[in-house]
């Protein structure tokens, strides 16, 4: 195996791996989450009108200038403005006019008062704080204006982008398909029943959760031509392939054979310098990536972060959303094979207002249970021999911070003693 680094091999993805990914429409309230295809735009200004954002009486600045507790101000009240109003009062000097949250602002008044700050005594009213002018009122566009872009090309919608997009009058919006990524296993102990196939269900979960869908599974038996066939069915249908296990170097390890007995295909990297997952290839089949990455669930989950994320990124021209970090001290000693980033398992919880990283474990890739109670990822640099204990270290959140005192694990509870 000609094991490169990971920078390298990300690179030589980005450079070497392009899906075309086609646009689709769909309804507003199913968009969430998708990534959208196109730019869009405000059609609309929103408010479409000054509003009132309170409850609350109002009026002109100059007249209300000076009100306290002490000394209210008096004016007339000269009507009432509602949401739903279609007729709104204008007010004059000494003048004022009850207006709801989201009603239009009476021509002449610029300043709202909260409606606690005011006493209403038949068509007089009592006002007993003041405000700067314009306090407490929404102008027409100050949220978006005509012509203001909502979402760019590229975006993974948010619910905010989908209201956003459905007050500007939009009731579909075209996003990008999902991709299609084809799943097979491989290995003879799969085929007999003699190993859970965990792994198939967490990548096949991992794939959802990122905005694709599984388009092709199959268990393959630890056969050159059969590893073939399989992939080469899967790609018919569709955009991307990952082939578990069968990756390294012993006998039963068949898969790189098998993607290169296909027409058209090209070796992109074979191997990483990770742990764990150093096994991870890919290569591009009629110009359709395929990967190949461990059948321990660990390993492929750190496998599909690596590598799946950034060939989606390009095709649909958006960014890997940045997940939360904290740094913390690490309860214990960590090593390192120089040369390879490694990725912990840890569990970063609060002891007595202080962060603290303990570690589970780098190897025991088959071990699922160490990402249950992870709730975080450290990452050691390949230029580093490891981390001393006590070492302030920064770790990627996969899970909610706790309370030590609240873990159950034992892991917690030998970092004590």
């Amino acid at each position: 195996m000609k094991f490169a680094s990971v920078s390298e091999v990300l690179e030589k993805l980005v450079n070497e791996v392009s899906i075309d990914i086609e646009g689709e429409v769909v309804d507003i309230q199913d968009a969430v989450g998708r990534y959208v295809y196109r730019d869009y735009i405000s059609r609309v200004d929103l408010p479409p009108f000054d509003r009132s954002a309170v409850d609350g009486v109002a009026a002109r600045f100059t007249d209300v200038a000076g009100a306290s507790e002490t000394s209210p101000v008096l004016l007339k009240l000269v009507g009432r403005v509602d949401v739903d109003s279609s007729d709104v009062t204008s007010l004059s000097q000494f003048e004022a006019v009850l207006v709801s949250t989201g009603a239009p602002i009476p021509s002449g008044a610029d300043v709202v008062i909260p409606i606690e700050y005011c006493l209403i005594r038949d068509n007089l009213v009592y006002l007993y704080r003041t405000y700067p002018r314009y306090s407490n009122i929404s102008f027409r566009g100050e949220d978006l204006r005509v012509g203001d872009t909502i979402v760019r090309k590229g975006t993974k919608l948010k619910p905010w982008h989908v209201a956003a997009l459905a007050a500007s009058g939009y009731d579909s919006v075209e996003v990008f398909r999902k991709p299609r990524i084809a799943v097979l296993n491989t290995g003879d102990e799969i085929l007999k029943g003699l190993v859970p196939n965990t792994t198939y269900y967490l990548i096949t979960a991992y794939i959802k959760e990122i905005g694709g869908e599984v388009s092709y599974t199959k268990v393959v038996p630890d056969d050159i031509e059969e590893i073939s066939e399989a992939l080469r069915r899967a790609l018919q249908v569709s955009d991307i392939a990952i082939i578990t296990g069968g990756s390294s170097v012993g006998s039963r390890d068949l898969a790189p054979d098998a993607v290169l007995k296909l027409e058209s295909s090209k070796e992109i990297f074979r191997g990483v310098r990770i742990r764990p997952g150093r096994t991870a290839s890919a290569y591009l089949v009629n110009g359709k990536p395929v990967l190949l990455i461990s059948g321990l669930p660990v390993a492929a989950y750190i496998s599909l972060e690596l590598f799946l994320t950034p060939i989606l990124n390009k095709a649909f021209g958006s960014v890997s959303e940045v997940k939360p970090t904290i740094s913390g001290k690490l309860v214990r000693r960590l090593s390192n094979e120089v040369g390879f980033k490694s990725f912990y398992r840890v569990i970063a919880c609060r002891d007595r207002g202080e962060v603290v990283i303990i570690p589970l474990r780098l190897t025991g890739s088959g071990i699922l249970s160490t990402l249950i109670k992870a709730n975080a990822i450290l990452e050691v640099p390949e230029d580093l021999e490891g981390y001393d204990e006590g070492s302030e270290v920064e770790v990627t959140l996969i899970g909610p911070l706790e309370e030590c005192s609240n873990t159950s694990n034992s892991e917690t509870r030998k970092s004590k003693e």
